[in-house]
């Protein structure tokens, strides 16, 4: 295997089979005796392999195929194990109806419109020892980390996405381990503070920021301080993440790989007169480097582009240390595996996929930029740097952009150039007047306001930016098998870029017609779609009906129709021009009557209806209506009452019909 890989392929290949293996556990979600079973078969498989082949010259296919099997059967036992509804102490078995709930706030969360949000890890339950986490919201009280509470109520499902297309919340949550969710009201009492780690990191946190001259920053610079220098970023406000997103500049606000190249760099020129000591100078200032590098990761609170990036740093430092060169590439792979190791879902979290995309695709292209210079200044070469590696990130992570943000915003380039260097400068004097605060406030105060001309530069920056609306392209339809076949395209082109024969032009050109017919092929069977939503919507009713590529939007007001309700399935159906029309109470779609009963609604006798929509509570006797009209199903809009629907349903229950509540069940669809 040695003799037919790279060496710095290896742990790469390795690592991307346990990620497969990861994959194959989420789908199948197999109970943890079967991925045991199979990964002992895997086992016994690779030994056998591994006995039989130790004494050839030419090794034989075999043992690579039983290596990688292996790994896969490590990667789904692995996610097995991490999925926390298959552990015997998880809270999930151990729910009654009145059973009582202890536990302790962990983390706080980025807040709603409408309440803040914490995770809460339930220790027991009934006085059983327990574990697993829960979403809790509060409206009423802001909690921190490490307040011990004791809840009577039970958590309910996280609820899923009641109209199509809509971001599914409940499956997010589900990767982070989170499978349930509470209200704080009246429910709960405070019993004290656990003084866990999460508690004194939190509070650490909270005195470093609290050290800044709190009259010299507004709260919006105090947020970005926030996010930029300890990883939290739940005080940004919507508009600024928006503006940065706008802007091509939202990896800012996240602590990543480039805020901890900049953090090396800083410590390597402050730790280098370390050498120069007679004895054991490398090994302290390898030592405090390495100590610097995880201590700020744990302040900011172990993210995985933090991780990854303090694990490649690390052994960068330790190949300095040795006088070896360490294998950027085998860094990569080795910070991902570990990450996968302890946390198997981080693989399905966006920030993890952007990051380490991005980072793979430039060291991979690296001899292809490297040598390529467009001026004799230094100066000149380092920003058009910038520039060349911000194309190849953003050119690597546009498929998982698309797919995830249906947006592209073109000047991002032009963003990164300025805005890169500014937030090295923005991070040298934040963590210079974090030290100061304990040292001298008057030379705090003089780096305290460059770092806030520095701030207010980079804000007025980023808002300039993202003010050439015509500049970011919104709403772009990009499922999964789209991202797919781009990313084929992409990595058959990076495969050219480092080698560009006949062969690889073909590959790339092939690549290129697969997403041409895999993107005509879609966009001809949603053009093709014809069906009927009712959408849930709590304030009017709302209807569509497309039929192929034409889509009308039938509701009671259409000059203030709901588009935060229908824009996902226009996104989805490739923006569509809708055509907006008063809703009727009668309504045809294919050969099927559809019968809407509101509040003083008249019918005539034998209407005989397919399907009755109930909307706005009417008051009505639905088993008189059942019997006189014989519809085959009834349905329920977001605009009823909930002890009505309660009512309804008992009732097609007992007349054997069906019944489909769309506050329940979500959208209902006919085709």
């Amino acid at each position: 295997m040695g003799n037919t890989l790279p060496k710095d392929m290896i742990i790469a290949l390795l690592t991307l089979f346990f990620a497969v293996g990861i994959i194959a556990g989420y789908y199948i979600n197999p109970p943890v005796s079967s991925a045991l079973y199979f990964l002992i078969i895997a086992l016994s498989f690779f030994l056998f392999i591994y006995r039989k082949s130790k004494n050839q010259l030419i090794q034989k296919p075999y043992f690579s195929i039983s290596t990688w099997l292996l790994v896969f059967s490590f990667g789904i036992l692995s996610y097995t194990i991490h999925h926390t509804p298959n552990q015997k102490r998880h809270y999930s078995h151990y729910l009654t109806d009145n059973a009582i709930i202890e536990g302790t706030i962990t983390h706080r969360l980025k807040p709603t419109e409408f309440s803040e949000r914490y995770y809460f890890e339930i220790s027991r339950i009934d006085h059983l020892k327990t574990n697993g986490r829960i979403l809790l919201s509060s409206k009423q009280k802001k909690f921190s980390p490490g307040d011990k509470l004791i809840i009577t109520e039970i958590p309910k499902p996280i609820n899923r996405p009641l109209n199509p297309y809509q971001f599914d919340y409940a499956a997010y949550m589900e990767k982070q381990n989170v499978f349930h969710q509470l209200n704080l009201t009246n429910n709960y009492i405070i019993t004290g503070k656990n003084k866990s780690f999460n508690y004194y990191l939190d509070q650490i946190r909270n005195r470093l920021i609290r050290s800044f001259n709190l009259d010299t920053f507004t709260s919006k610079e105090i947020a970005l301080l926030n996010a930029l220098l300890l990883g939290q970023r739940q005080d940004l406000s919507p508009e600024t993440t928006e503006t940065f997103a706008s802007a091509g500049a939202i990896h800012i606000l996240a602590i990543s790989g480039l805020h901890i190249a900049i953090l090396f760099f800083l410590l390597n020129l402050i730790l280098k007169p370390l050498n120069r000591l007679p004895k054991r100078g490398k090994t302290i200032r390898l030592i405090l480097l390495l100590l610097f590098l995880w201590g700020f990761a744990i302040l900011s609170g172990l993210s995985p582009s933090v991780v990854r990036a303090v694990i490649m740093f690390s052994f960068i430092s330790i190949g300095q240390y040795l006088n070896r060169k360490s294998s950027m590439m085998n860094s990569v792979a080795i910070s991902m595996l570990l990450i996968l190791l302890f946390n198997p879902k981080q693989l399905f979290d966006v920030g993890f996929q952007l990051s380490y995309t991005a980072v793979i695709a430039i060291i991979v292209l690296r001899p292809v930029y490297k040598n390529i210079k467009f001026s004799k200044y230094r100066a000149v070469n380092y920003f058009t740097d910038i520039a060349l590696i911000s194309i190849i990130a953003q050119l690597s992570t546009l498929p998982l952009c698309l797919y995830y943000f249906n947006q592209i915003p073109l000047l991002s380039v032009v963003t990164n150039i300025i805005v890169v260097p500014l937030t090295g400068l923005l991070l040298t004097f934040g963590l210079l007047t974090l030290l100061l605060n304990s040292i001298s406030l008057h030379l705090a105060n003089v780096t305290g306001a460059i770092l806030k001309w520095l701030i207010q530069t980079l804000n007025n920056y980023t808002e300039w930016i993202a003010g050439f609306n015509s500049f970011t392209i919104k709403d772009i339809t990009f499922p999964l098998l789209f991202s797919i076949t781009l990313t084929l395209v992409i990595i058959a082109f990076g495969i050219w870029l480092r080698k560009p024969t006949f062969k690889t032009t073909i590959t790339v050109l092939t690549c290129f017609i697969f997403f041409q017919i895999s993107y005509l092929g879609y966009k001809t069977y949603m053009n093709n779609k014809s069906e009927l939503i009712v959408f849930n919507n709590y304030n009017e009713s709302v209807i569509s009906i497309k039929d192929r590529n034409r889509l009308t939007i039938l509701c009671n007001d259409t000059t203030t129709y709901p588009i935060k309700t229908i824009k996902p399935y226009l996104t989805a159906s490739f923006n569509p021009k809708p055509t907006l029309t008063q809703l009727n109470t009668l309504l045809w779609f294919k050969g099927q009557k559809i019968a809407i009963i509101e509040p003083n609604t008249i019918y005539p006798e034998n209407l005989n209806p397919d399907i009755i929509l109930l909307s706005h509570s009417p008051k009505i006797n639905l088993e008189k209506v059942i019997i006189e009209m014989k519809p085959k199903a009834i349905i329920a809009d977001g605009t009823n009452y909930r002890n009505l629907i309660q009512h309804w349903k008992a009732t097609c229950h007992k007349q054997n019909i069906l019944f489909h509540a769309t506050a329940e069940k979500g959208y209902y669809k006919l085709e």
